[in-house]
Order: structure tokens, then sequence, then C-alpha cells
């Protein structure tokens, strides 16, 4: 499946924006068949002609050939790069400055509705919790697109620090508990137990928070979600289990990737970025943990996650 994605030309100049001819597979691939038939060339050359001025100028050519493609393919693949890195600048500068207006909007609408909430009307009581709301996703989707242009551009900093990952997925079932009653979703945890790791507790929250949020927002009404905690060897494992809409067989492979939301989702959840699970990947792996999952459409999806044990709690 990865040569055929691979040799996918199409594919490849539709998600680097460029033509076919200039994608570095196809460049790479038409020095590898010059080469071949430029080699077969002088095979035959040397066959039937016993002058070597005529070797040397059919090597020249060769070298010429072979050199031109490469060239072309180092400055395709430099362009692509430089597109990409001024992206993810664009991306980060443009995220910090919607930073600032935005907590001024949550801040006044929250001053508005705690100080005068009872000097307004119903329809501006509602407006105004409208307002905080949105104010209040779009603060996630600009703190979501800052982690990922961090990660890009490799400046995702983690503290490392003594935490106890079962405490944090108590406190996040907590402010999630709203959501999980009105769905009337059944939640199994064992929250006495105690387990430590080193890691970050700001992000692994974060990334706890995606995976466990994920589980509720598509898990069906009285529906049941599992979570369990558990030493392996010298690594703590943490699953969640749901009975939801599960993932495509055919879109698993894609699961991480930056955007990606699978077709059956969007039926059930039109909100969603698609970046909280590739953000949680790399906060797990930089943490010195794994991730992995498994699901079936329509029946559920188990996501697990493993991190060092901090052997002195």
């Amino acid at each position: 499946m990865k040569i055929v994605n691979d040799l996918n030309f199409k594919k490849q100049a539709h998600d680097l924006g460029i033509s076919v001819w200039r994608t570095p597979s196809f460049l790479f691939m038409m020095m590898g068949l010059i080469t071949i038939i430029a080699m077969a060339a002088t095979y035959f050359l040397s066959r039937n002609y016993d002058d070597p001025a005529i070797l040397v100028i059919a090597e020249s050519v060769v070298v010429i050939a072979i050199f031109s493609i490469g060239n072309s393919i180092i400055r395709e693949v430099e362009q692509i790069a430089r597109v990409n890195k001024m992206k993810t600048e664009f991306v980060f500068v443009a995220s910090h400055q919607l930073r600032t207006p935005l907590s001024a909007i949550r801040w006044e609408t929250e001053l508005m509705l705690s100080k005068r909430r009872e000097g307004l009307n119903e329809k501006q009581k509602e407006g105004l919790e409208n307002i905080a709301q949105l104010s209040e996703r779009m603060s996630r989707l600009v703190g979501d697109l800052l982690d990922v242009a961090r990660i890009d551009q490799g400046k995702l900093m983690l503290k490392k620090e003594k935490i106890n990952p079962v405490r944090i997925i108590s406190d996040i079932v907590k402010s999630l508990s709203s959501l999980i009653g009105a769905k009337d979703i059944r939640i199994i945890f064992d929250d006495k137990k105690e387990f430590f790791v080193d890691g970050d507790a700001e992000k692994l929250r974060l990334a706890i928070e995606n995976l466990l949020s994920n589980a509720v927002k598509y898990t069906f009404n009285h529906g049941k979600i599992e979570i369990k905690s558990e030493k392996i060897k010298d690594f703590l494992v943490i699953s969640i289990k749901d009975n939801g809409v599960g993932i495509p067989e055919s879109q698993q492979k894609m699961v991480f990737n930056k955007f990606f939301r699978s077709d059956n989702v969007v039926k059930y959840q039109t909100e969603g970025t698609g970046l909280g699970l590739y953000i949680a990947k790399n906060i797990i792996e930089q943490s010195g943990g794994k991730i992995w999952f498994q699901s079936k459409e329509d029946v559920g999806t188990i996501f697990s996650f493993s991190m060092p044990i901090n052997f002195n709690p």
C-alpha cells in the first residue's frame, strides 16, 4: 500500500500543491529510468565501438542528465520546505495575534453575565451566552493551532514533573460532567489508583482531554465509557474504551494526521478541528510514551497510551 501511495503522483501533486511533473517522486523515478536507459546505451556502445571518446561522451551525457534531474529534485524539495516553514510561521503569528482580542471578548462577556446579568433581558442574556460559547470555541482552536505550530517547528516545550494521570483523568471527567449527563453516558473508572509518571501536567491533561472528550462526543446516548489504568512492566498504560460510532477501517491509517475527521463522525458531530489526536500523539510520544488504538465502525473504539512510570512516588 505504501508503494502504491508513493507512486500516486497525482495525489502527491494535489497534497503539495504543485504539478505532477514537479513532484519529487516523479523526478526521482525519471532519474532512475534515465540512468537505466543510459547504462544500457553505454553497454551497447561499448560492444559496438572501440573508440574511448564515444564512451566518454556517452558517460558525460549520463552524468549531466542525472545531475540536472537531481538538482531539480533538490530545488523542488527546498521550495516545498520553505513554503511549509512560511505556512507554519504564519499560523503561529496569526494565532498569537488572535489570542488577545479573543481573551478580551471572553472577559467582557463574562463580566456582563456575572456582574450585570440582572439588567439584561432574556434575549440579551442569550446573545451574550452565545458570544461566550463561540469565543471559548475560537480560543480552543487558536490554542490547538499554536500547539500544532510548535510541534511542526520542534518547539513544543514539555516540563518534567511527577504527576498522577489518574487524578488528571478524574478532574477531566468532572469537567465533562454536563455533557456526560446530557447524553446519559455511564463512566466506569477506578479513580483510587496511584500511579506516578514524569511529564508535563498541563500538556498531558490536554492530550487526555482530547481523547476523553472524543469518546464522550462520539458515544451514543445511554452509552458507556470504560477507563482503565494498569502497570505493565515499567509503563503505566491507560485505555479509554467507548461503544460509539467507531472509525471506518479504510480511514484508520489517517487517524493521527492533522485535520483528519472520519466521514461517519461528521454526521454526528459537526464541530471539531481534527487536530486533537495529532496533538495528543505528539505530546505522549515526546513524553516518552506511545499511543495506539483499535476501532470498529458502529461498535466502538479503544484508545490506549503508555507512559514511563516514576519509581520515586
